[in-house]
């Protein structure tokens, strides 16, 4: 039985959102610029959730299989139906743009980089981010993330049984290679892709902040939790720079130990937020797809024009319209995701 902190879910999704804004490069004020970081948060998010609910679990490589396992029925389902969905729409696009008389911005499967035979398998095998020579963002674009999570589960995995869940040897152990990141980056990136070991950082960052939070316990009110945040923008920005898997550790921290009874709390606890959360998984990894068969209706059936960069349609060029895109984009995702999380998610999870 894994434990669930409802508050943690509802930042999960935020940082989902954050990544999906950020996916339509428009004019609306809604679009994050800088908003792809969030998936680092994702992945300094699941150390810490990942410590919490096994770390005092792993006492046998048997237990390792079986924790991989898990979260392989958790990652594995969702990601192979969008790779089908993605493939689908290519293949749908190679008989349109074939046997009709319909403009694109692209051949079907075209760049050769994105959509290669190769590269397909290497999605099939959760490697496209973690081989040297993959291309990460082949495919769907969004499932590098995933590609680099499930291996460094293992790693996770491996290490809480080679310390014999130690948290001494186990801090040890991952606070020397953040401390050596770079250095482990430069020998390691001659067979490894490079944003992999940028995972296993922030993942491991979140594991350090897990046992923190498990030696913390005082509780905090609204007024400590901005008092702090508004404290470090200032000093941070002033006088030092931390790393943003630091930063990122720290809102996971406080939000972690926030009092139940505070308003921030509570909103965070809020059921919809809560559960837009739980679904974020299913949303992230099909909010692309969406968005591009919602640009090519806008395309081909309302006959909208769109700003190409490339040729790729990025943005209409009006304000108004591209939020309203937006909006509505993202809307229809939470749909999808909400069918895709209850008739597969759960399903595979059990």
């Amino acid at each position: 039985m894994t434990t669930k902190i409802n508050s943690l879910e509802t930042l999960r999704g935020f940082a989902a959102l954050v990544v999906a804004l950020y996916h339509f490069p428009s004019t609306s004020p809604l679009y994050i610029e800088k908003g792809n970081l969030a998936v680092y948060f994702f992945f300094s998010l699941s150390g810490f959730v990942i410590s919490l609910n096994y770390f005092d679990k792993i006492n046998s490589f048997k237990d390792v299989l079986k924790f991989q396992i898990k979260r392989f029925y958790r990652l594995y389902p969702i990601h192979i139906l969008v790779l089908l969905i993605i493939l689908s729409i290519q293949l749908l696009k190679f008989f349109l743009l074939n046997f009709f008389e319909i403009e694109s911005g692209s051949d079907a499967f075209e760049p050769d980089k994105i959509y290669s035979l190769s590269e397909f398998f290497r999605h099939l095998l959760l490697l496209q981010a973690v081989y040297k020579d993959g291309y990460f963002l082949s495919w769907n674009g969004a499932a590098w993330t995933i590609s680099t999570e499930f291996y460094t589960y293992f790693l996770f995995g491996l290490l809480t049984l080679i310390t014999q869940n130690n948290k001494f040897f186990f801090i040890l152990i991952t606070f020397l290679f953040i401390y050596f990141f770079d250095i482990a980056t430069i020998y390691l990136s001659e067979f490894l892709n490079p944003i992999f070991f940028e995972c296993i950082k922030y993942f491991f960052t979140g594991c350090i902040s897990y046992f923190i939070f498990q030696v913390i316990k005082h509780r905090i009110n609204d007024f400590t939790f901005i008092l702090i945040i508004i404290s470090f923008l200032f000093f941070e920005k002033k006088f030092f720079f931390l790393d943003s898997n630091i930063s990122f550790c720290l809102i996971i921290l406080l939000v972690s130990i926030l009092k139940t009874e505070s308003q921030i709390s509570k909103l965070l606890n809020l059921k919809p937020l809560v559960y837009f959360g739980s679904i974020s998984y299913s949303f992230y990894m099909i909010h692309q797809s969406i968005l591009y068969i919602y640009i090519q209706i806008l395309k081909l059936v309302f006959k909208v024009k769109f700003v190409y960069y490339g040729n790729v349609a990025t943005n209409t060029g009006n304000v108004y319209f591209d939020t309203f895109i937006m909006l509505t984009y993202i809307f229809l995702a939470t749909i999808v995701a909400s069918f895709m999380y209850k008739y597969v998610e759960t399903k595979f999870r059990k």
